[in-house]
Formats: structure tokens, sequence, C-alpha cells
């Protein structure tokens, strides 16, 4: 087992505990879907459920735009309040999470349950994903990625490629630096920011960009149209957003169906899905992995989120790690620290590890 290199990417570890700022519930409030939750969406499902906080009657049910598998596990970078992580479960995967916000990881174990579907969740940064090498058949990220400096972006794409099974592969959204519309505002007011390794606004790269970012780590390039007018548009917001933003999406939905009949608009898309594979001659070999302790204890107990611990690897040493005897941390001794467990969620970050 290759052992990582711990660097020293600034870290901001008040975003682990970070509340969301939340209007106050209203009085009497009563909708079905709680007032959190409905918060939630607002802050990841993009600018045009602003104005859906406190009237969504239901969770929104997305498709994962790929095919369904009989079987697979699948890593959702980033999992929000878990809209992904139930539509990853809808498409056969057994679905993973990380966020780097211990609310949204609470949030999205609570969507999964409600929505009577089995997955996981645990607290982790992007910059250095704590599983084991060659767990995953997919890895997804949806308007995620985008927000972190390229440094961090090029250790994500690294750790991807080490994390996918040998015949693996990821399929990741991104903004388009030359799209319709973000040619003309977003792009240039995200440039003040970029170089702040810091800072989450939107980082912009052209698709040549993209590919030769891309290529450093995999070994195809395929992208796809997503959205006009906007980063985050779908099909399936239609059914929840205003009617104001019904006509948005519709004409962005369109453009999007113009791609199959000129193949040549995706190049001007302002948003774009890329797909990769694992490059072959990267592959990992490990001898333990844990992927067959984690499918027989997902078999007996799915709902035990605790039964990641045998897929985690410790983001310090590389090595296994096992739980105390009251579950509620998780020791490397390779490392001689242990990682706290909040609620069945593990933090792995390597900020909050303590020293046995």
């Amino acid at each position: 087992m290759e052992t990582p290199i711990i660097d020293n990417i600034a870290f901001d570890r008040s975003k682990i505990y970070e509340k969301m700022l939340y209007k106050p519930q209203p009085e009497g409030y009563s909708m079905p879907l709680s007032w959190m939750v409905q918060q939630h969406v607002a802050a990841t499902n993009g600018v045009h459920y602003i104005d859906r906080i406190g009237k969504l009657k239901e969770y929104p049910v997305f498709e994962l735009p790929l095919n369904k598998v009989e079987k697979g596990i699948m890593l959702d970078i980033g999992n929000g309040w878990g809209r992904w992580l139930v539509a990853g479960a809808s498409k056969g995967y057994i679905p993973i999470g990380i966020d780097i916000r211990l609310e949204f990881c609470q949030t999205a174990r609570q969507t999964l349950k409600n929505l009577n579907k089995k997955g996981y969740s645990l607290v982790a940064d992007l910059n250095n994903l704590s599983f084991h090498s060659n767990v995953f058949d997919l890895v997804w990220s949806y308007s995620v990625i985008q927000h972190t400096h390229k440094q961090r972006l090029e250790k994500c794409l690294g750790h991807i490629n080490r994390i996918l099974k040998k015949d693996g592969y990821s399929c990741l959204e991104f903004p388009n630096k030359l799209g319709i519309r973000n040619r003309f505002g977003p792009v240039k007011e995200a440039q003040k920011t970029a170089d702040d390794i810091n800072s989450w606004d939107v980082r912009y790269y052209t698709i040549g960009e993209y590919k030769e970012i891309f290529k450093k780590h995999f070994s195809d390039f395929k992208f796809r149209n997503h959205s006009f007018l906007g980063i985050g548009v779908l099909k399936e917001d239609l059914k929840y957003v205003s009617f104001k933003n019904k006509i948005l999406c519709s004409i962005s939905l369109f453009g999007s169906f113009l791609t199959k009949i000129i193949p040549g608009l995706k190049y001007l898309s302002d948003s774009i899905y890329i797909s990769v594979d694992k490059k072959q001659d990267a592959d990992v070999k490990e001898e333990n992995n844990g992927v067959a302790e984690f499918l027989k204890a997902h078999s007996a107990f799915p709902d035990n989120n605790l039964n990641l611990v045998h897929i985690l690897r410790c983001p310090i040493s590389g090595g296994s790690l096992k739980l105390d005897s009251v579950n509620n941390r998780l020791i490397s001794e390779k490392a001689n620290v242990a990682f706290p467990i909040e609620n069945d969620i593990p933090i792995m970050i390597v900020s909050e590890a303590i020293p046995l």
C-alpha cells in the first residue's frame, strides 16, 4: 500500500462544524419537508430554488444521468442534502457520500432514511479522499469540485483515479468558461478570487484546459452538454421551481436538446459533464481494500453507517482503521491517532486527528 504525502494545502477546519445561515422558521410552519431541508435544498440546488424555501411539499427527486447497474459502489463528492445518494441508489449503486460539513452529512443520512434508500455519508476533504484504492465503480460529483482551487482539484483527481476500480469511471459536472452565459459575467467576477486557496467561489476553465488537466490523471476524456443559462439546470427542476424559473429552465433544456441535433453547440454549454476512465498504468494493487468485508456488512446491516470502516483508510498514514470499543473513534495504529465519530458519522479530516 502506498503512503500518501501530507501536503501543506491550507484547510479551514471551521467548515466542518459550520451551520448554514438560516432564515428563522415561520411560526406555525407545518410542511412535510422540514425547514432545515428546505434551506439545504435552496443552498445546493441552484439559484432557481432560492424562492422555494418553505414551499417544497416533498423531497425533489432526481435521476442520475447514467446507466442503471446490477450492482456497484458509488462515491458522491459533496453529497449536500443527499439528492445524488438517493439517485444513485435508484440506479443500483450502494451510494457513499462525503461532505466537508457534518451538518450536510446528517441531513443526507436522514434523506436516505426518509426515502427508504440505503447509503452512507462521512465528513472528508476532497483534497485527501480517505478510502482504500480500487473501491469504487463510479465516482460522481455535481457542482462541487468547481468551487475549489486548482491545486485542490488536481489532488482530488489523483485520488479519484486511485480509488476507482480497474474498470471504474468518473462523471463530474463542471462549468464551461466559454459558455454562452458564463463568458458575459460570472467568469470575470470569479477571477478575483481564483488564486485564493481557501475561497469556495466557482472556478471556470475552458474545455481545452479541462482536457489538459484531466489527461494527467486519467486514460480518457469525454464531455457532453449539461445545461445552458446556468450551471445547475436539470429536467426535474420543472416540477419544483416557480413559474418564472420554469421558463428559464425550459429554455436551457431546449438548448440542451439542440446539442443532439447540432453536436458542436455543446462547446457553448454553460455546464458540462466530464467522463473519464481509470488510468490503467497507474493502477495501485492492494491486497485487502476491504470491499468484500464492506459488502458483507452492508448486506447484513445496511443501516449501519459505520460499515464504512472496512473501506476507509487513514488520511495521514494510508493505513487501515478500526473502531474503538465504544464506536466513537476510528483508530489508526500506523499513525497513532484517532478520528472522531459524531452520530455514527466518521470525521476523516487530518486536522481532527487526536493523538493516542
